[in-house]
């Protein structure tokens, strides 16, 4: 059997003070897809990230990388993988080709592939016209592509991106969705976290929740919502107030608003960011 991109056992990291990021988070990233890690900034998203990266040391817990143990052999683990952190600094004073380039070399690429890697990418990511720039001439989203080529740089079989998108408008955002799904196609294995619930919906074959530094869900957003009774909502208004009420069956849910006496309500699928909400027990009414 060939081993997961990323198998993560009971992983826990604590700081100074009790501070607990992470709590026993156990998963596995197959191959071949794009797992989403959603969470609120401060959630452990970021911590989880640098964990399964090796830039942090676990305080329980054990990560690997194709089968290759993340704390005993960390130089190895990291040569599996393309990172994006979320926040990350460019050179001023090198063009975006450059970039590509150099960081190819450095990823043991001779100096003739990393310099038709580096004219790939720059097609590939929109970034042809923009290639002689320095990143203080590239707008945000511009960056953000640069960022995600140079993890890409030596096509890993796995990429790991930090919120890829944050910042961006959402015409840079929609281009960098398309990237990545070209990397999926192309057999890539891609972790991201993300706090946008529509990215998560748009990219990812499954996603897990983080809540407080603990993965409290992971699955496809279809089987949360069956799973949980998520499929479908209804919105009305009692007494002055605005309610939610959730469930599977959108008859139901119409025929409980009409025996309560309301007339006026909307009923529609839910949506991803309900499914967290109910998850983290931040909406109000979940379902009767």
């Amino acid at each position: 059997m060939n081993p997961a991109p990323v198998e993560v056992r009971g992983l826990s990291k604590r700081y100074k003070g009790d501070v607990w990021a992470n709590r026993d988070i156990s998963l596995t990233v197959e191959r071949g897809e794009i797992l989403g890690i959603l969470g609120p900034n401060g959630a452990g998203k970021t911590t989880l990230v640098r964990q399964i990266t090796t830039e942090l040391i676990p305080t329980s817990g054990e990560v690997s990388i194709f089968g290759i143990d993340g704390g005993a052999r960390p130089n190895e683990a990291k040569g599996c993988m393309g990172v994006m952190p979320q926040e990350a600094n460019l050179y001023w004073g090198l063009s975006a080709w450059n970039h590509l380039r150099i960081f190819g070399k450095l990823r043991g690429l001779p100096s003739r592939a990393a310099s038709r890697r580096a004219e790939e990418l720059l097609s590939d990511l929109g970034l042809a016209e923009h290639r002689n720039k320095s990143p203080q001439e590239l707008s945000g989203g511009l960056r953000r592509r640069l960022l995600v080529g140079i993890a890409s740089v030596s096509e890993p079989p796995l990429l790991i991106l930090d919120e890829p998108s944050v910042g961006l408008d959402p015409e840079s955002r929609r281009h960098l969705w398309d990237i990545l799904r070209g990397y999926r196609t192309r057999g890539a294995t891609t972790l991201l976290t993300t706090h946008y619930m529509d990215e998560a919906e748009a990219l990812c074959d499954r996603v897990g929740v983080i809540h407080n530094g603990s993965l409290i869900a992971l699955d496809t957003i279809a089987n949360l919502k069956a799973s949980y009774e998520y499929e479908f909502k209804i919105m009305f208004d009692e007494d002055g107030h605005a309610e939610t009420t959730y469930g599977n069956d959108p008859r139901t849910l119409v025929q409980q608003a009409q025996d309560k006496g309301i007339d006026h309500y909307a009923v529609s699928p839910t949506t991803l960011e309900d499914i967290y909400l109910g998850l983290t027990g931040e909406s109000a009414q979940l379902k009767e």
